[in-house]
């Protein structure tokens, strides 16, 4: 797994230790039980107790208002998601590598029959460690500024307040992490088949072994003679009525013939289809495991995001500097609403990417079956190989996409559906006169 989410989720209590060990013990679960219920008890400190941002003398009702908002949504979020991450276990970590690995074995055949050598592409790799880069960027200048204002309100017990403000929205992003680790894991080996069935693609357009023709059109086989009276034929027929026939010739000419001695690269082509079903089933099995904990997290990103741009345009712009635990309340929705948005947008690029990767196999297959290479064309089980492919991914398209339990779907029409929502509720939100409120609590 990669390290920074591994190590991230560890510290968090979110992930088993030997997550990849069918036996299991007290001590591998013991933090994922611990940590919540070290929670809690600041959670309940903080309401109940004398070190909440409410109780503070300066704190006027909407800052009180704004603090009750983001500490009830972020126990919200934790819990729902920790609960929902307790019910995983180990079973999905062991079953997705083994599964990881088969696929992994079963592409490095296929390459090694293919005698090349694909490497991952330096531009991609870049992409990918630079967006984490962002992203622990992100958290960590909102946690120093988080534990800055903290100290100088409550000093030594600082770390109550940051356990309720801070821990569940990262928590919660941590494991969104981990949806984001194996979905890109998923997109991955979806690329690396994609690579081999291009070669396979780009070989057709110059090894060709003129046996027969295979008529697509009416399942018929016509046996072709050699290159040499086929030309013959083919300038003498040009005007009979086997014209259609004669096309087809054309192509034949404008290549290269080159005769098959041994496996070549299309006799992967039904390893490459098993391997897009493993693929296909895989995500499955990860969106089993993920989607339900995206739905409190894109519902409270939601929340925060709408009240942050509430907060900010109709007290922070007006009265900004006035009251320092007001501000710090205020830049709080900022810096989460933000922190979770870019996960948000993570997680959506990630499906996205997985999503058009098995589409793209499909499209390079139709694109084998117009170029009818010889391979095709002298043997009808690969032909009928690649139809069946088509044809299971035309209906596995309307079956399965990334999803939140079918509530939405995990793409970018999720981005334009929620602009749209949140520029309902603003517009409403945005007509409220704040500054009867603000002149009662002396800020204006």
């Amino acid at each position: 797994m990669n390290v920074f989410v591994l190590t991230f989720s560890l510290l968090y209590g979110i992930m088993p230790f030997d997550r990849l060990n069918p036996r299991s013990n007290l001590f591998d679960y013991i933090q994922m039980y611990i940590i919540p219920i070290f929670y809690l008890i600041c959670y309940g400190l903080i309401n109940f107790g004398s070190f909440g941002i409410s109780q503070n003398p300066s704190c006027d009702s909407v800052c009180g208002l704004g603090n009750a908002l983001i500490i009830h949504l972020g126990c919200f979020l934790y819990l729902s998601m920790h609960a929902l991450n307790l019910w995983r276990r180990k079973k999905f970590f062991i079953v997705f590598q083994h599964l990881l690995d088969d696929i992994d074995e079963n592409l490095k055949r296929c390459q090694a029959l293919c005698g090349d050598d694909f490497e991952t592409k330096k531009k991609r790799k870049y992409l990918f460690y630079g967006t984490w880069i962002v992203v622990i960027l992100a958290f960590t200048a909102s946690f120093c500024y988080d534990i800055r204002e903290l100290v100088y309100y409550y000093n030594k017990y600082f770390f109550i307040n940051l356990m309720v403000s801070n821990f569940p929205y990262s928590a919660a992003s941590v494991m969104l992490g981990q949806f984001i680790y194996f979905v890109s894991e998923i997109s991955q080996r979806f690329e690396r088949l994609n690579e081999l069935l291009e070669k396979i693609s780009k070989e057709s357009d110059r090894k060709h072994v003129p046996l027969m023709i295979f008529d697509i059109e009416t399942d018929a086989k016509k046996d072709l003679p050699p290159n040499q009276q086929l030309r013959q034929r083919h300038f003498v027929a040009s005007n009979e009525e086997n014209n259609e026939l004669n096309d087809d010739m054309d192509y034949f000419y404008d290549t290269e013939t080159i005769m098959e001695e041994g496996t070549s690269s299309e006799s992967n082509l039904p390893d490459l289809f098993k391997l897009h079903d493993k693929i296909l089933s895989l995500s499955v099995i990860t969106n089993a495991e993920y989607g339900p904990q995206s739905v409190p997290y894109m519902a409270v990103c939601f929340v925060i995001t709408i009240f942050g741009i509430f907060l900010m345009t109709k007290v922070f712009f007006v009265v900004g500097g006035k009251s320092r635990l007001l501000d710090y309340v205020i830049i709080l929705f900022l810096v989460w609403s933000l922190s979770t948005m870019v996960v948000a947008y993570l997680v959506l690029r990630l499906c996205c990417n997985a999503n058009g990767f098995s589409k793209q196999s499909a499209m390079i297959v139709h694109e084998i079956m117009q170029k009818k290479p010889a391979f095709m064309l002298g043997n009808d089980l690969y032909y009928n190989k690649m139809k069946s492919f088509t044809l299971q991914f035309l209906h596995w398209e309307g079956y399965f996409q990334f999803n939140g339990i079918g509530l939405f779907t995990l793409d970018y029409t999720f981005i334009f559906s929620t602009v749209s929502a949140a520029t309902s509720y603003l517009i409403v939100l945005l007509q409220f006169d704040m500054s009867s409120i603000l002149k009662t609590e002396g800020l204006l």
